[in-house]
């Protein structure tokens, strides 16, 4: 029986019961404004508060603790947000709800946009009663332009929900370094939503489907975002990258509907998956909301929650206060002021606390933004980075290297930004950080795609795990994710479908003219080169199964077939399957490929058998040296590998055994089957077909 852990829920601001008083305890952090009226409900729609309070201004905290017996009435849950007051639009005698007592303007110079007319949820809330959306379609609701600014949205607005929480018992997964994960990156929904698997597309279903996961090989799943979005903003919203809260896992992947049902779910499949030995890595959002959509005029914006409560110090402003879009999502969370720090760092305190083992930050460089003056600047050693591992270290969170094992976390760094000075940061960032590798995503897809582009001296890069960026094993290595094209669909179409929406037009694909056979071998190499790779390798979960998305490669709004993973695979695609399935295992069965000193370990030789030095230019750097071959010497036994680009066959002398040694087949990747033992192999030589690659074991 795995160790377990408590879960831990309570935080440095929000709403928290104290056992010894007696009383639900709310704070609210705003170092702009001056003053703050909480209100209760009973329900989410409809209601008018049933308890207003002013709550205590103390410093940048505003404070009420309101005895439990007030608040429950028969439930065991009521609803709560928050009426602030700022600059713009300060308390004074005489205001009442949607009314302009007290009104200077909609925002100020300073960038502040209070508005007591328009309910703020708690930017710490577990859980939303609701999306916008789903009261008011045109967000007319919740604008503050000349025709909406003074309407009360009281009765609609999303609302925080309070419930005492019970905390629970999560398992402990086995301690293993990042090194030897293998990642696979998922929706929760489309995991699970065309199988008969019990309440799919849900939390719970995919606890049901943690089996299924661990028979592929794979050892840690990446989330795409849990936590509350809205799915239904502007042309659809599926993948979640823009949060509305970073505590609140999303109500509509729970089966169960009730007050923190999302939430005991959610915890339910972490101690699944760490049942089934897997880890859970959470794809979080920190450099923008889904909140502060400006409508052309700056002063009619939507207001849900952080721009209400302090939008000059949770959002980065420009010139005349309109957000920055450095995130190209429209409003970049402003990442140098303490209000914002604590979000992150609580949020991530919350989730470690909730089992939740690794995260990938989308668009990490805004961790890095330095510029208080609204033209981002990027530096690895400012920003959030300057404090973030001892602030989560101080709250008991132990930071892991790629390296280490033990009980702690891992941070994975998606190391660009859409724009901002130094906006690409591959390499860059501290040492506790992997990152993704674009590099060798653009690489291993080159070799296929574009052979005469690559000399040998860049599939080595690959293979080494792009030293020149990179050291001990931070490279997360990848030929496709979420973004782009699936694997399948790289290899089977020559441009994108033109029903894609925003989709990146200069994909790195091709259809090999319609040759299936090449399409099939260039696929396997391409997963083959992933895993011998080093660094950390990552799949796409339905790339295992050869999904396609019929060649669109931006699929963030579909919540549809062109996302759901499909199972029911043809011939074709149950033996691709299968393959990919062997190469993962072959990777876990063969731990020399996930060890920090592997690149010590190489050796690179001609195909007739001499061995290549560093110094050979001639070779290294010229695209038309067609076949890199390479020896990894193990003490458990040497590999032999070799990845050819040329469109003939070339001969292989591979190298002398060992006393006592022979070689052994592992895989081809002509052939459409691995042999984990290998099949021995007598001869001297060996015949690599045109554009494959093989492996050979020693024993």
């Amino acid at each position: 029986m795995k160790k377990k852990i408590i879960t831990k829920s309570d935080m440095k601001y929000g709403a928290s019961y104290d056992k010894e008083t007696d009383t639900v305890n709310f704070k609210l952090a705003s170092y702009s404004a001056q003053n703050v009226i909480l209100c209760i409900f009973r329900n989410s729609v409809g209601d008018i508060p049933f308890l207003q309070v002013e709550m205590e201004k103390d410093g940048h905290v505003f404070k009420a603790n309101i005895p439990k017996n007030k608040l429950f009435k028969k439930r065991d849950y009521f609803y709560y947000g928050y009426r602030v007051f700022g600059a713009n639009f300060p308390k004074i005698t005489g205001y009442k709800e949607g009314s302009d007592v007290g009104f200077i303007s909609k925002s100020d110079n300073a960038g502040n946009r209070f508005n007591p007319n328009k309910l703020a949820y708690d930017p710490y809330s577990v859980e939303l009663s609701h999306i916008e959306s789903v009261v008011s379609s045109d967000m007319n609701a919740f604008r503050s332009g000349d025709m909406n600014y003074l309407s009360d949205n009281c009765k609609i607005a999303p609302k925080s929900v309070f419930k005492i929480i019970k905390e629970t018992k999560i398992r402990k997964t086995s301690e293993r370094a990042l090194k030897d994960e293998i990642i696979a990156e998922v929706h929760i929904k489309d995991l699970t939503r065309l199988t008969k698997t019990f309440k799919r597309g849900t939390y719970l279903a995919a606890s049901f489907f943690a089996k299924e996961i661990k028979k592929t090989g794979v050892t840690m799943v990446e989330f795409l975002p849990v936590t509350e979005f809205d799915s239904f903003a502007e042309k659809g919203n599926h993948w979640g990258y823009m949060p509305l809260n970073y505590f609140a896992p999303k109500k509509a992947y729970s089966s169960d509907k009730t007050p923190y049902g999302a939430l005991y779910e959610f915890r339910k499949m972490v101690d699944a998956f760490h049942k089934n030995d897997l880890k859970v890595c959470l794809d979080v959002v920190y450099n923008h909301t889904g909140e502060g959509k400006i409508y052309g005029d700056n002063d009619d914006a939507n207001l849900f929650s952080y721009a209400l409560i302090d939008n000059k110090n949770y959002y980065k402003l420009a010139q005349n206060a309109y957000y920055t879009n450095h995130s190209g999502c429209g409003n970049d969370l402003n990442t140098l002021t303490s209000i914002s720090t604590d979000l992150i760092v609580d949020s991530l305190s919350f989730w470690i606390n909730q089992g939740v083992d690794a995260f990938r930050f989308d668009l990490a460089v805004c961790l890095m933004d330095t510029s208080s003056s609204g033209y981002a600047m990027y530096d690895k050693t400012g920003g959030v980075l300057s404090i973030l591992k001892k602030r989560l270290e101080d709250l008991g969170h132990k930071i892991l290297l790629p390296h280490e094992k033990g009980s702690g976390v891992h941070l994975i760094a998606e190391p660009w930004m859409c724009s901002g000075a130094y906006n690409y940061q591959l390499g860059n960032f501290p040492d506790y950080f992997s990152e993704w590798n674009d590099i060798s995503r653009d690489t291993i897809r080159l070799i296929s795609v574009s052979p005469e582009r690559v000399a040998p001296i860049s599939i080595r890069n690959v293979l080494e795990g792009t030293p020149s960026k990179f050291s001990k094993l931070r490279s997360i290595n990848y030929v496709a994710c979420h973004d782009g094209f699936t694997l399948f669909d790289i290899n089977t179409n020559n441009r994108p479908n033109p029903k894609t929406i925003g989709g990146f037009l200069g994909e790195i694909c091709s259809d090999y003219d319609g040759d299936i056979e090449i399409q099939n071998n260039e696929i396997r190499k391409q997963i083959l080169i992933l895993m011998v790779s080093y660094g950390i390798p990552m799949i796409q979960f339905g790339d295992i199964f050869l999904h396609s998305k019929q060649g669109i490669n931006n699929s963030y709004n579909l919540d549809n077939e062109i996302n759901r993973i499909d199972y029911k695979l043809d011939k074709r695609k149950t033996k691709l399957s299968l393959y990919i399935k062997e190469l993962i295992n072959f990777r876990k069965n063969n731990p020399i490929f996930s060890e920090t000193y592997y690149n010590d370990r190489l050796e690179y030789f001609y195909p007739q058998g001499s061995k290549i030095n560093d110094n050979h230019e001639s070779y290294w750097k010229n695209p038309n040296s067609n076949i890199i071959c390479f020896k990894v010497n193990d003490i458990n036994g040497c590999y032999y590998i070799a990845i050819s680009k040329d469109k003939n066959r070339i001969e292989l002398t591979l190298p002398y055994n060992l006393k006592n040694k022979k070689w052994y087949l592992i895989a081809d990747t002509r052939k459409d089957f691995i042999n984990q033992k290998g099949e021995k192999y007598e001869n001297e030589k060996y015949i690599l077909e045109p554009l494959s690659a093989c492996i050979f074991k020693e024993k």
